[in-house]
């Protein structure tokens, strides 16, 4: 692999190099992985987002699964960390509705479901503390962006989640889809940066 000045080129690295140097403790990846899967949280939380949970908390559950999907991925076993990541994100969000509409104490459930296509995938000897903890820094992620993304930010990450267009999210909130792409753009960085400051 070529020589990469880690703090500008992430960007150019696949999945599976951003999975490997996260495991060999580069945590600070996580924030562009976080990036480039926005769009499949977003499409695996279609038809969710109105079952009782809100966007941003579908937002949330997305991202500790993909960080389970990161602590748990075996390259190399036959799915891409894209198909992989997927399965794990779309089952944890509808786990995250199913425990918010059966009305019983939600659970982080941090295991890798058996019905993936590799379910030979899942180590078991991945250790639940980390996965505990990696929860409690994703949630910590959240408030990050909170206190760091602006109210607009917010309001349109939290429309794109839920499935809209940049058209309707122009429409909801009386700006233009040009302002709609730069709020999106900024909330992209942040997410980068705010995971580094997580840390």
């Amino acid at each position: 692999m070529q020589e990469v000045d880690f703090q500008n080129d992430y960007e150019a690295l696949s999945d599976e190099e951003l999975v490997r140097l996260f495991k060999e403790g580069v945590q600070d990846v996580f924030g562009e992985l976080a990036v480039r899967y926005i769009l499949v949280i977003r499409n695996k939380s279609g038809g969710l987002y109105n079952m009782g949970i809100e966007a941003e908390d579908l937002f949330q559950e997305g991202l500790i699964a993909l960080h389970t999907a990161v602590m748990t991925y075996r390259n190399g076993d036959g799915a891409s960390f894209y198909t992989y990541a997927s399965k794990c994100i779309r089952n944890r969000l509808v786990s995250a509705v199913r425990t918010v509409n059966s009305n019983k104490n939600k659970i982080n459930n941090t295991a890798v479901s058996l019905d993936l296509h590799n379910s030979e995938q899942y180590d078991p000897e991945t250790d639940p503390e980390k996965l505990l903890m990696a929860d409690e820094g994703i949630k910590e992620l959240m408030e990050l962006a909170h206190s760091n993304l602006s109210d607009m930010e917010m309001k349109v990450l939290a429309l794109y989640i839920d499935g809209k267009t940049y058209e309707d999210i122009s429409e909801v909130l009386g700006i233009s889809v040009k302002s709609c792409d730069n709020a999106m753009q900024r909330v992209r960085k942040k997410l980068k940066s705010l995971y580094m400051q997580s840390e």
